[in-house]
């Protein structure tokens, strides 16, 4: 009788596990430029669910730890946007000056934000409501991406053809790494081993080593790479290629191309969300996001959005 109820028991959890994974989903936010506007995708649905209008041109955006708030960049007027994405809704702005561009939030609320015409890189302290610091970095530093524990930041510098790299205790650049013509958007492996870069000139990949600060190989992408993202498990990199209308899939251990999927117009921004299963990829010509299995490889689907889809993010996992 114990044995009959202790299976009876673990069916009932293998149940309820299988349930619980079933029912999680995960939501992908997607800045819209032209439209002025954070689009929420729910990716068990893969439809458009909410839409949160902001103003101006905004540029890129960062989510929070908790993907509680994102940070837009509005480069015409020198502010973020603050909103909140359980309400859906804009709660406020902050004065940074300057073109921002990139950004990312840090574990410690923390906000660094690359200024596109002035060549730095602002730490805004989200704790004390002011600038702590002004980074000098390279020539249009583009997108930035932060260590998992805080300590480097990475910065494309997209006119210099170089990576900074910043200490986050010291705010200062320690090392200014080679990369090929025009950086612009880059991503740290999920083990933090490697730091991926696309350069959109000389339609390359570069490698970093994150310890040695060094690059380690370079491979050659379709035209005009403008997108990386990398599987949480390491087992793929995707690079999107705007001219090229494609995204290539390449195998994180070898880095070796394992094939291309074509999609909409000028892929830019992309996302692979958290079981690696599919990755949204934001079409910034043709207005759509293309849905890609990446167990099969192939399109699975184009999601209409508001005009002008330039960067994707994958929030929090919900059920």
């Amino acid at each position: 009788m114990k044995l009959l109820v202790a299976l009876f028991a673990a069916l009932a959890c293998t149940a309820v596990a299988t349930q619980a994974a079933a029912e999680t989903s995960q939501s992908v936010y997607v800045l819209c430029q032209d439209a002025a506007v954070l689009a929420v995708i729910n990716s068990k649905t893969d439809e458009i669910t909410e839409r949160v209008q902001l103003a101006g041109k905004p540029a890129s955006f960062a989510l929070d730890a908790t993907a509680a708030t994102a940070y837009v960049t509005q480069p015409e007027v020198g502010e973020i946007t603050i909103v909140d994405l359980k309400k859906q809704k804009v709660t406020g702005n902050l004065r940074v000056g300057g073109q921002p561009f990139g950004i990312v939030a840090s574990p410690n609320g923390r906000l660094y934000v690359s200024d596109w015409s002035a060549d730095r890189v602002t730490v805004f302290d989200l704790k004390s409501g002011s600038i702590i610091a002004s980074i000098p970095v390279g020539k249009s530093p583009a997108h930035l991406a932060l260590s998992k524990n805080g300590e480097l930041l990475f910065v494309a510098n997209r006119e210099s053809n170089s990576i900074s790299v910043i200490d986050s205790h010291k705010l200062t650049v320690t090392k200014e790494i080679g990369v090929g013509k025009a950086p612009f958007a880059l991503a740290l492996t999920s083990d933090q081993k490697n730091l991926v870069v696309a350069n959109v000139q000389s339609a390359t990949m570069s490698i970093i080593d994150a310890a040695t600060l060094s690059v380690v190989s370079t491979h050659q992408t379709r035209a005009m790479p403008y997108g990386v993202a990398v599987a949480k498990d390491n087992s793929t990199i995707l690079i999107s290629n705007q001219q090229n209308g494609s995204v290539s899939i390449f195998d994180a251990r070898t880095q070796q191309l394992r094939e291309d999927v074509k999609v909409g117009r000028y892929p830019e921004g992309l996302a692979v969300i958290h079981d690696g299963r599919k990755a949204y990829v934001a079409n910034w010509f043709s207005a759509d996001i293309s849905v890609i299995d990446l167990t099969t490889g192939a399109e699975i689907k184009r999601i209409k959005c508001p005009e002008g889809p330039r960067m994707v993010l994958a929030g929090a996992l919900e059920r």
